[in-house]
């Protein structure tokens, strides 16, 4: 697989104008079933991973005849696909990675899925994500987040406390505070001008938009 520096990821179940709106990428990868959101958005595809369950035997050689990999992975596997595509994205060395996911269906699956995003296996590139109509970003650091003011912000720390958490342009900032886990200290804030930042000494966060 070619490097690149940026990278799509489409999700089973993700919703076709989210693909159709996701920025251009060296890299598309589908997971699983995601594949047939990609074609019915007329996005090109470059590699394929995932039990491939779901997905029709249809849209599979629709991909090869365009020259996708497909990477097919046994159903009893430690890791989802979601995983399976991140990895392959880090592989290839992008810096860059936007992924769009289902909204909806399983809890476990949705609530794994941000999970899966916030590890730290991924922290050399920079991650955000389309959930349904739901904007996430992963903070390892410090992050800029593209949103106007009256836009909704929540950060949540995932994996344990993130410490050192200081944010501007927030109507509820933090400076030098510890955010913890499992607590809902962080929802409900609001941008009250455009490009609020966010940084962190340690831990993970991860800031959601639902408008």
């Amino acid at each position: 697989m070619r490097s690149a520096t940026s990278a799509l990821i489409v999700a089973s179940g993700a919703l076709q104008h989210a693909v159709e709106r996701a920025p251009r990428s060296d890299l598309v990868i589908a997971a699983d079933a995601g594949l047939e959101v990609l074609l019915a958005a007329d996005r090109p595809v470059d590699l394929v991973v995932g039990d491939l369950d779901s997905v029709s035997a249809e849209a599979l050689s629709a991909a090869t005849a365009a020259g996708a990999e497909i990477t097919r992975h046994p159903s009893d596997k430690d890791e989802s696909d979601l995983e399976l595509a991140l990895s392959a994205a880090i592989d290839s060395g992008v810096q860059r990675i936007h992924a769009v996911l289902r909204d909806g269906g399983r809890l476990d699956h949705q609530l794994a899925n941000l999970l899966v995003l916030a590890s730290t296996r991924w922290r050399s590139a920079e991650i955000d994500a389309a959930v349904g109509e739901h904007r996430v970003w992963v903070v390892h650091g410090e992050r800029t987040i593209p949103l106007v003011a009256g836009e909704p912000l929540a950060l949540h720390a995932v994996g344990g406390t993130a410490t050192g958490v200081t944010t501007t342009n927030l109507k509820y900032p933090l400076v030098d505070a510890d955010l913890p886990g499992l607590v809902a200290l962080g929802i409900s804030n609001e941008a009250v001008a455009a490009s609020p930042t966010v940084r962190i000494e340690t831990g993970v966060v991860i800031a959601i938009s639902s408008s």
